[in-house]
């Protein structure tokens, strides 16, 4: 769930319809400027699924510590890690190829939130995040795997994150341009449908398989406006639009009082404009 914060209380947006943004956008990219993926249909799939999982938390939503909804930004790992492997096989359902962006996307997340520090002193409860880490992660690699022998892409040279590693042909080239498009879309959409961006920058993609990397630059000038260079586009605007449900800017007792307030919130839809800049 994203947690907007408005004058008309939050607005909250469930990842899959941040999903399906997501891959509206990529449907709109200009292919003279940027590679069209391939296979195409696939790596769109990819990214319509490529968040499905959350459902099992966005249906029935979580209370943070705070006592407000709970923003995907700040769920912990026992909720992150179950739903990056249910999206994973809600994508493999649809499509191998697919599934395999979304085992990508799972395992670079999951990479993301290992520390860097060593613990000061011994920490049970740090080993047993370690230890849950490293079994998502073991999942993770056995379906990518799986995964990569299905599709036909090779499983007996070194993989970093299930991607080739020292190594590349052109099938790989594709395959990391496919993911990388992947990201970009995930965090342009992110940026639409979060109150604060996430990041100034989006993930680096390229346009096309093997080509120089780039990244693309926004800045917000209003909660219904963003700006966008490079411009990757084929028409001059874009309107993003995506749904919301809006409940009491409040802190909630209980779950079910939150899931209450969820379920009889009214539904909104909340539009902005990107334009080049």
């Amino acid at each position: 769930m994203i947690r907007r914060q408005t004058l008309q209380g939050y607005e909250l947006i469930t990842q899959d319809d941040h999903a399906i943004l997501a891959e509206d956008l990529a449907r709109q990219v200009d292919a003279e400027f940027m590679h069209s993926p391939d296979p195409a249909e696939a790596t769109f799939l990819g990214i319509r699924h490529h968040d499905a999982g959350w459902r099992l938390f966005d249906d029935l939503p979580v209370l943070s510590p705070a006592k407000i909804p709970l923003d995907v930004f700040e769920a912990p790992r026992h909720i992150t890690h179950r739903a990056w492997l249910k999206s994973a096989d809600k994508a493999v359902s649809v499509h191998p190829y697919a599934g395999l962006l979304v085992c990508l996307h799972g395992l670079s997340l999951s990479a993301m939130n290992v520390s860097s520090n060593s613990p000061v002193r011994f920490d049970p409860q740090q080993l047993r995040q370690q230890f849950e880490l490293n079994k998502f992660q073991h999942q993770m690699i056995e379906k990518l795997e799986s995964l990569r022998g299905q599709i036909g892409l090779r499983i007996d040279r070194p993989l970093r994150l299930g991607l080739a590693d020292g190594w590349t042909d052109p099938e790989e080239e594709k395959l990391k341009h496919n993911f990388r498009f992947l990201q970009a879309m995930d965090v342009l959409s992110l940026w639409v449908c979060c109150t604060h961006l996430p990041s100034a920058l989006s993930a680096s993609l390229s346009r096309a398989p093997g080509q120089p990397l780039f990244r693309m630059n926004v800045h917000r000038l209003s909660a219904e406006e963003l700006r966008l260079d490079p411009w990757i586009f084929r028409y001059d605007r874009v309107e993003a639009r995506v749904p919301c449900r809006v409940i009491p800017s409040k802190t909630y007792s209980t779950e079910q009082e939150l899931r209450q307030a969820y379920a009889q919130a009214r539904t909104d839809l909340i539009t902005v404009v990107i334009r080049p800049g």
